[in-house]
Formats: C-alpha cells, sequence, structure tokens
C-alpha cells in the first residue's frame, strides 16, 4: 500500500485465491458431500444382517461412491469397527480422490473374538481441498447388523461319536433295568403269547425243550442340560477374553457333542435378575437355536451403574466426534458461553456434558425435562453415556465400566438363580441326566454351602454333575502376560510381583473350588484346559453306560 504494487498485487492474489478455494470447498461441502453413498460387502454379500462365526477371518470391502458430476479431490475415509473386531490383514482406512466413475474402495480382512453381535454404523470421511488448507468431518451411514455364533471346539480323538453298545459292564454297576429295543441283552424268560417270533431264543429253547424269548435293555438316552452364567462379571473385559466367551467355547462343543450321538440338549442362560430357557432338543436346527440363544447371552445389554468420571467423558466425546460430527456442529449444537467456573478445563466439561446431553436426547429420543437432567444428575449422565458406548460396539472395559467394581460381583443373586433352577430341572427331571455348570467361580471366596446342597441333592437323584470355569487374568491389569516374562526375586519389579501373586491366588482357589465341589460328587474344570470338554463327555459317558475312558487331570 505504501507504493509497493508488487508485493499489494501478490498478497491481494493470495487472498482471492484464498478466497476462491474457501468458496469451492464450501460448494463440494454443501452440493457434493451429501451425495457420498457407502455400500460394505462382508463375505461378498451385502445384505443389512446375517450370520458370523467366532475365531474365522471375515472379508470386507467398503466402496465410497459419489452421484455427482463434481468430484472430491481428497478423501481420508476410515471404517468405524467395533471393538469386537481385529483387522488380520490390510488397512481399514484409505486416502484418495473420488469421481463418479472412480469410487474409493476399502479392503481388509478381520476376526471376531467374541461371540454376541456386531454393529457396523458406517464410515468416518475427512474431506478436504487438494493443498490441506480446509477440512470437514462428515460420518456416511452404513449400517448392518450381524449375530456372532460360538465356535465349537471338536473333542479330542478317543471319544466316540455313535453311541457305544454291546460293551461289557463291570461287576456291580448295572444298566437301566427296562426293556426296550437295545442292542444289549437284559433277560431271557418264558414265551409268552404275543411276543414276537425274532425274539425266541432257538438254542436254548432247544436246550431246555420250552420255548424262551430274549428281552433287551432299552437304550437310555442322557439328556444334557447346559447352564450358561451370563451375568454382569461374566461379560465385563475385552472381546475375546470375557469369561462368557470361555463358557460359550465350552457350551458350544459339549452340545455338538451330544448331539452327535442323538441325546436330547436344552440351554438354561441365567443372569442375577432372570433367566432364559431352550428346551431340550436333537437335530441341526436344534443345535443352531442354542447357538442363537448362546449370542443373546453374550450380547452386551444394558450394563450396570456406574460412577461418572471425566474418562467416560472423554471417551464419549471422542466417539461422538468421530461418528457423529454433524450433531455437535456449533451451528447445530451450539455450546453456552461459560464464564464459571475460572478453571478452563472445568468450563470445557461442562460445555461438553451439555453438548452430550444434547447429543444423547436427539439420538435416543429424550424428552426436555430428561435432557435437563442429564445436565445435573450425574448417575444418568452416566447410565446413558455407558449404554451410547455399548451401542456403538464398545467393550465393558474402563472407562466404560469398572472391573472390579462391586455391582458385578452379585454373587448372591446368582447363586439364588442357578440353585432355583437347579432345583425345577431335579423336580421335573428324569433319571439319568448331565447338569453341566459352565460358571464364572474362580473369584468368589465365599461359602459354597448353597451350591454343595444343590450338587448332593442332584446325585442323590441319579444324576450328573460338571462344573465348568472360566479361569480369570492372571494379571492385575486385564492384560495376558508374555510368557518368560517373569524376572528373578532379585530383580523381579512391582509388576512381576504383583502379576505372581495374582497366580498364587487364583491357583489356590482353583485347588480350594476343586476340592470342595468333588467332595459333593462333581467333576470340576477349567474353560482354558483343553481337557475341560473331554471330562464333560466322559460324565455323559459315565451316566449313559455306567463306565468311562481315562480322562486326564484337568488344570
Amino acid at each position: 500500500m505504501r507504493a509497493q504494487e508488487s508485493l499489494t498485487l501478490a498478497s491481494l492474489s493470495v487472498l482471492i485465491w484464498l478466497l476462491l478455494e474457501w468458496m469451492l470447498f464450501r460448494l463440494r461441502i454443501v452440493f457434493v458431500a451429501p451425495r457420498l453413498a457407502c455400500r460394505r460387502t462382508i463375505n461378498g454379500s451385502s445384505s443389512s444382517d446375517g450370520t458370523l462365526w467366532t475365531g474365522r477371518q471375515v472379508e470386507i470391502e467398503t466402496v465410497l461412491q459419489l452421484d455427482s458430476f463434481l468430484s472430491l479431490p481428497h478423501v481420508v475415509c476410515r471404517e468405524a469397527l467395533p471393538d469386537n473386531l481385529q483387522v488380520v490383514a490390510g488397512q481399514a482406512a484409505c486416502v484418495a480422490g473420488i469421481e463418479r466413475s472412480y469410487p474409493l474402495k476399502v479392503k481388509f480382512d478381520v476376526i471376531v473374538p467374541g461371540a454376541g453381535r456386531v454393529e457396523f454404523h458406517g464410515v468416518s470421511v475427512r474431506l478436504s481441498d487438494r493443498f490441506g488448507l480446509y477440512s470437514a468431518d462428515r460420518f456416511i451411514p452404513a449400517k448392518q447388523v450381524f449375530r456372532v455364533l460360538p465356535t465349537s471346539a471338536m473333542p479330542e480323538p478317543g471319544h466316540p461319536v455313535t453311541k457305544r453298545l454291546n460293551t461289557q459292564m463291570p461287576p456291580g454297576i448295572h444298566r437301566l433295568q427296562r426293556p426296550g429295543s437295545g442292542s444289549e441283552l437284559l433277560e431271557i424268560r418264558d414265551y409268552v403269547p404275543g411276543d414276537p417270533p425274532k425274539s425266541i431264543a432257538w438254542k436254548i429253547s432247544a436246550r431246555r425243550d420250552s420255548l424262551m424269548t430274549r428281552e433287551y435293555e432299552s437304550e437310555v438316552p442322557v439328556r444334557t442340560t447346559l447352564y450358561i452364567d451370563a451375568s454382569y462379571r461374566a461379560r465385563a473385559g475385552s472381546f475375546g477374553f470375557r469369561p462368557i466367551d470361555q463358557l460359550l467355547t465350552c457350551a458350544g462343543s459339549v452340545a455338538q457333542a451330544a448331539l452327535s450321538v442323538r441325546d436330547p440338549v436344552g440351554l438354561v442362560t441365567f443372569r442375577e435378575t432372570g433367566v432364559r430357557r431352550v428346551p431340550s432338543g436333537q437335530g441341526s436346527r436344534h443345535y443352531f437355536r442354542l447357538l442363537n440363544a448362546m449370542a443373546d447371552a453374550a450380547d452386551a445389554g444394558d450394563p450396570p451403574p456406574g460412577v461418572y468420571s471425566s474418562d467416560l467423558l472423554d471417551f464419549a466425546w471422542q466417539i461422538c466426534s468421530e461418528r457423529f460430527p454433524e450433531l455437535l456442529d456449533r451451528r447445530v449444537n451450539p455450546q453456552v458461553r461459560r464464564y464459571w467456573p475460572l478453571r478452563r478445563a472445568r468450563r470445557r466439561a461442562l460445555n461438553r456434558r451439555t453438548c452430550l446431553a444434547a447429543v444423547l436426547a436427539e439420538l435416543y429420543a429424550l424428552s426436555f425435562e430428561q435432557t435437563f437432567r442429564l445436565e445435573r444428575d450425574d448417575l444418568l449422565l452416566t447410565q446413558w453415556l455407558q449404554r451410547f458406548l455399548i451401542d456403538q460396539g464398545c467393550a465393558w472395559t474402563w472407562p466404560v465400566i469398572e472391573r472390579r467394581s462391586r455391582e458385578l460381583h452379585d454373587w448372591d443373586g446368582k447363586f439364588d438363580t442357578l440353585t432355583h433352577e437347579l432345583s425345577r430341572a431335579i423336580l421335573h427331571g428324569h433319571d439319568n441326566e448331565l447338569f453341566v455348570l459352565l460358571i464364572d467361580l474362580v473369584d468368589y471366596s465365599g461359602p459354597l454351602v448353597r451350591l454343595e446342597r444343590i450338587i448332593r441333592l442332584a446325585r442323590a437323584k441319579h444324576h450328573r454333575v460338571s462344573v465348568i470355569c472360566s479361569w480369570p487374568d492372571t494379571s492385575p491389569t486385564g492384560v495376558a502376560p508374555v510368557a518368560g516374562s517373569e524376572s528373578s526375586n532379585a530383580e523381579a519389579t512391582i509388576f512381576d510381583q504383583l502379576l505372581r501373586a495374582e497366580r498364587l491366588r487364583i491357583d489356590s482357589a482353583a485347588q480350594r473350588l476343586r476340592r470342595e465341589l468333588r467332595r459333593c460328587g462333581a467333576s470340576v474344570a477349567f474353560a482354558t484346559d483343553a481337557n475341560s470338554i473331554q471330562g464333560t463327555l466322559a460324565e455323559a459317558d459315565l451316566a449313559r453306560f455306567g463306565r468311562v475312558t481315562h480322562v486326564r487331570s484337568s488344570r
């Protein structure tokens, strides 16, 4: 401006160029960005629902298409994956430009570590100009819901896949003394008019000079009932490491092995407040009915009441910024200008709390009164934030839920529900049944009087009881330790000492469980042991034939 024409022209040119770039970017944001569409195919299918299996690799391809003659020069696309998916090949993000004839494709492979449900919400997109001067975040919805079924582990070689017939009973152990159409001989008696001719023992009749008839034993099926612990504590933790994930793998394997020998299998999933029953049945259709019920039991559902913390608020803000950026836009959700409290961090937390209350009101259609209470009631806000995070696929880990929270350890309610269901099954059950209790019990240090009484009652009614317990994490942080990471006593750190103490505590608790429950007549195994499924199948053999093959001792 002071006789510097060249500098003035250069500055004005830069300003005009920035203004044109901003106008072009706003034009793309307002008119082009709403024309973005997302299409996702999972294992070659673009259906909105389906079924996946735990531990199996899944191929996902996401295509971002643009229905406009204008292009988007720079797009960062990232798939918003839930915690129940782990990427094993490829990347769930891509950076490229999008035109009508050149869509953006993201292809990667994942595995599902835990049973339950997987919900895909959409993709997060960051749009910017070609020079990176301006940017805007958008979320393209593409909702797909998949049920995740537990994968069954095959039993060890040596267990029969068909019923063993014509086995010689050891002395003192007898089968069910009831005539039937089996293959084992029960007795030989005198011929009675009306007996089928094919049952006549001709050689014995010739020796005794009178007709004799063979009677065969009835083939007694072993009705197996699975009792799965679906309490709050069993569903806490990272997917794949939760206690219920271990229990469902064992339950599916026991159900598959029992159905393969034509034994009826039933299922009872119990919580602190109620149960869900699946009647006994046979066949492959019933097997998938059982798996669907197990997946429903492993679904996260509503969490127990938590404690409000700044970490929970920041984590919910991060998820909301990633998946609902439009709802956090100041033109849609304006922030209240605050001058109190004086601390800037405290004012920012209050502003975030107000914005999150408005977002929750929009997502869950809350009333004005509920929205007003969310801004002031810590307990109510915590419950809705927990529900929001779980709906977005977050696991029950900190800060969603405290691992050692007292609300997760309602042992009395769990024992009351389990003993009531077992009493009901014993009262209405028949002889020769197998009850498999899959329960998270290692961390319980109280008396097992109620469980011991119900096991003794079942054994008095000639039933078999098998208990399979989940094995908890041995590290205080919940992360599995690396093999060989422990140091010597002289060089042991505090973490190593805590890790060793935690392992000793769990080992002593496991020994106590095995000792007290075996004294009642129940077999005890642990889900992490390879012989837990084999031991349960051995109990079924003992109930069916009165004898059992040798099974190695469990952990």
